[in-house]
């Protein structure tokens, strides 16, 4: 099994698979402003200081094992294509959706924050790509950890090793009883810029 924790340990998700389905680094604008405006706005952990972020896909199938309470669901804005699940005690973002991830699957972030360990086992899967590295400001990219990857795998856009294995991530995913969908019904949908509602 594979359990994601939230920093203060009220809120812990659980797969039955071990392991992760697919791992790249993602530069794109829309995850690290996801996981900065959950440290600014909701007091999460601090992200780290350039604009890359370690990202496994998981399937979208898993057990709420504490807080459901304490679970937030949020979307920057109503046009946005990521929906953020998070602790609200905490600010800790714990799984992101996707409109093109078709409930399938979903990705988490959380073992960028060295503050704690928010994964019960480590990766298992090495780094298969870099992409949307044309996000990030020209004078920042120097300072992005070195890729360990092939340089044919960094991509300015999506990554297209990436797109070639989403057949096999929706058919190895699946969508769950407990899901990122279902959990914006429980919980609700809040939207940065307006009042709580239900979605």
């Amino acid at each position: 099994m594979l359990t994601i924790q939230c920093q203060c340990e009220s809120t812990a998700l659980q797969w039955q698979e071990p392991k992760e389905l697919w791992r790249l680094e993602c530069c794109c604008n829309d995850c690290t402003a996801g996981v900065r405006y959950l440290h600014e706005a909701k007091g999460g952990p601090r992200p780290p200081e350039h604009q890359m972020l370690d990202t496994l896909w998981l399937a979208n199938d898993f057990t709420v094992v504490k807080g459901l309470d304490n679970i937030g669901v949020i979307k920057r804005s109503a046009e946005s294509r990521n929906t953020l699940i998070y602790c609200t005690a905490c600010g800790t973002s714990l799984i992101t959706d996707h409109v093109v991830y078709g409930g399938k699957v979903v990705i988490t972030q959380i073992q960028n924050f060295p503050q704690f360990q928010g994964m019960s086992t480590a990766p298992t899967m090495p780094v298969k790509a870099r992409h949307f590295v044309d996000d990030v400001d020209a004078d920042a990219r120097d300072s992005l950890p070195p890729f360990s990857g092939p340089h044919s795998e960094i991509y300015g856009g999506v990554s297209q090793t990436l797109i070639d294995a989403f057949p096999r991530l929706y058919e190895q995913g699946c969508t769950g009883d407990m899901n990122a969908q279902r959990l914006a019904e429980i919980r609700g949908t809040e939207y940065s810029d307006a009042q709580h509602i239900a979605s």
